[in-house]
């Protein structure tokens, strides 16, 4: 069953009912529905957090609303549901004229002919986020009937290529050694060098984001010497001491409630969801002892409570042991008004304006690689042998929860290695507070540090090069 022709000069939008069949709807201007966008919306919602669909879905509509107006597009009758030709050559026009990209045709490193995307300084749009909207979307409808053709965002010959270059690394490599490959994980042989292969018939080119103050140790006293300058209270260190101190995501910060802190008996360790987790409490965030001390006193005192709400740690722990399911509604942060305390607020109200009084230009999202790169230098400045060295990096993984990193775990047999990475952690927190009790004299000296090891770098490209949801 293929799309009605109408959504290409349709005005759609998303509506979201909890309580339907249909969670997720898209509508016309005229109030009726658009089935195959809604269709993708209810599938996204079976596989991603609501707040992702919600992204995901954002941009799907902008880039058909744009369709459905463009002259340009509507004068080559170029179709969102037609054959991949005619997608591929509205999705460049979208990238150009509403986004504003450089996109340039060559062949890739297989000799491939693709589409790469420069950004600009006048690129208005999550060129990332939206490709990525638009490969699953495309995936889907073909999967469900909507869609007659293959994939457009997939090339057609690149599965075919990549099997190929594969096959060559494997002869190559038995022809040198005379025996197979062993894999990554057994740190047996060197990896394969690291090129990059792709299916995308559209590449974003240098999509990772490389912060500049990623291993300077005097970046966390920068930003908490700009949030007392700008008034930040104890609510707004906790969080950010957070950030610094256990590599979580923001969006997870402020997710947390008091049942996550109950766990650790409201010490220093918090339950939290994970990216793509629907909510469920599947990873740990793990914070020093003074950060722990300052979340007990901003609990018992500076924190507006929700209504009918349990205003103090001790309260708490009765509750908890009463009864612990009461603690689930009851968010760690709020605002003035007791109600929950987004991450959205935070960064909008708080985090950027304070940092930009500062003249600091950072996301929230640095300090969380900040944590990795201090982690990662810690672990290879104490691991006394290479074994040691992977072992504690897989705990690392493990501790963070990265789904590309649970493939990798998998060829192990032990599961406890998140508890081992939090035993680090003690450590790891002690250096942090050594050099923030040195980064006075850097901050006067106007020093930075720039002792990252290519081994580091390659770690950190692996580690963070996907990573860049809030």
């Amino acid at each position: 069953m293929a799309p009605d022709v109408g959504l290409e000069f349709a005005s759609l939008r998303a509506r979201y009912l909890v309580s339907s069949e249909f969670p997720v709807q898209v509508v016309r201007n005229d109030g009726l529905p658009e089935v195959a966008l809604t269709v993708f919306g209810n599938e996204m919602l079976s596989m991603l957090s609501e707040g992702s669909v919600r992204a995901y879905l954002r941009e799907v509509l902008l880039f058909a609303n744009w369709a459905g107006r463009d002259c340009v597009t509507r004068g080559h009758q170029w179709r969102m549901f037609g054959d991949p030709r005619e997608v591929r050559n509205l999705v460049r026009e979208y990238l150009t004229v509403a986004g504003e990209c450089k996109i340039t045709q060559r062949p890739d490193t297989l000799g491939v002919r693709v589409a790469y995307v420069n950004v600009t300084e006048r690129t208005r749009i999550n060129v990332r986020l939206l490709l990525a909207a638009l490969k699953k979307l495309y995936e889907i409808l073909g999967e469900k009937g909507f869609y007659a053709f293959e994939n457009p965002l997939v090339h057609a010959d690149a599965a075919r290529a990549v099997a190929e270059f594969r096959r060559g690394e494997r002869a190559a490599f038995a022809a040198s050694a005379g025996r197979q490959p062993m894999p990554v994980v057994s740190g047996v042989d060197e990896p394969s060098a690291g090129i990059r292969l792709s299916e995308n018939y559209f590449r974003l080119v240098n999509r990772e984001w490389r912060p500049q103050s990623i291993d300077d140790p005097a970046f966390p006293n920068r930003v908490y010497e700009a949030g007392k300058r700008h008034g930040w209270d104890t609510r707004e260190l906790c969080a950010v001491r957070t950030l610094f101190e256990s590599g979580a995501r923001i969006s997870e910060v402020f997710d947390l409630t008091a049942s996550d802190w109950a766990t650790s008996g409201f010490t220093n360790r918090f339950l939290a969801r994970n990216k793509g987790s629907h909510g469920c409490r599947v990873k740990t965030i793990i914070v020093s002892g003074p950060t722990a001390k300052l979340y007990r006193n901003y609990f018992d005192g500076d924190r507006n409570p929700q209504p009918k709400d349990i205003a103090t740690v001790g309260k708490l722990s009765k509750l908890f042991r009463k009864d612990p399911q009461e603690l689930v509604s009851i968010r760690i942060f709020t605002t003035a008004h007791g109600t929950p305390m987004t991450a959205k607020l935070f960064r909008d109200h708080y985090w950027k304006p304070a940092l930009k009084a500062s003249g600091i230009d950072a996301d929230p999202h640095l300090c969380r690689h900040w944590f990795v790169t201090n982690a990662l230098r810690h672990i290879e400045n104490s691991a006394r042998s290479e074994a040691e060295l992977l072992r504690r990096k897989q705990e690392l993984i493990q501790y963070m929860a990265w789904r590309s990193g649970e493939r990798t775990l998998q060829a192990y047999e032990h599961v406890q290695r998140a508890g081992s990475f939090a035993r680090s952690m003690r450590s790891i927190h002690g250096a942090m507070r050594r050099r923030e009790r040195d980064a006075p004299e850097v901050l006067q000296a106007q020093e930075r540090v720039h002792q990252t090891a290519a081994s580091l770098d390659r770690d950190l490209t692996f580690f963070l090069g996907e990573d860049h949801d809030d």
